[in-house]
């Protein structure tokens, strides 16, 4: 499977793609264009949530990563702010209709806010390339999920076993470059 899929290759490859955009950045000064560009990734986001209950997380990451270009801690920080925000006028709206399931809501939110605080504490100790190697792995199953909603008949096995064998590939390949001693400096 490693000569079918060579994560480092893929890791590289991401990063020349990235690179070609322009470097990363800790903030950005919104001029007319990007507040344009914002405005409507909102409105096509919006309008994905409101159908499909997917895209608060995944689209405006990739929007961020893309368009604006925002270094990993940025791109999560602002995203879940933003779904936080986006998430309380959906919910408003699918209360009014009358479309929730109180008892698993309540249910899923009992390891969710414990799993929040602690990915929120370690998401500012991690380097940059582990964030930005985890956020394409959470992206990456994301997308199957939405294939799967889509109708494309993605296995649940293979929903989860994708993005879980991904991260321990790339892992594995950390650790071994790292027991080597030929692991570079993380970056800041």
């Amino acid at each position: 499977m490693l000569e079918v899929l060579d994560a480092a290759a893929l890791r590289r490859w991401a990063s020349r793609a990235l690179d070609a955009l322009g470097r990363e950045r800790e903030h950005i000064e919104l001029e007319r264009r990007h507040k344009v560009g914002a405005v409507l990734v909102g409105v096509f986001v919006g309008f994905v949530l409101g159908v499909t209950s997917a895209g608060s997380g995944a689209l405006i990451a990739v929007a961020l990563i893309m368009i604006f270009r925002l270094v990993p801690r940025k791109v999560v920080g602002t995203d879940v702010f933003h779904a936080a925000i986006l998430l309380w006028a959906a919910a408003f709206a699918h209360l009014v209709g009358g479309n929730i399931d109180f008892a698993l809501a309540g249910t899923i939110l009992l390891g969710s806010v414990p799993g929040v605080w602690m990915g929120s504490h370690w998401s500012v100790r991690m380097p940059v390339a582990s964030l930005r190697t985890a956020l394409g792995i959470v992206l990456l199953g994301a997308g199957l999920g939405l294939a799967t909603k889509a109708g494309l008949g993605v296995p649940a096995p293979l929903l989860a076993a994708v993005p879980i064998t991904l991260g321990l590939v790339l892992a594995t390949q950390a650790l071994m470059r790292r027991t080597r001693g030929s692991v570079p400096a993380p970056e800041q």
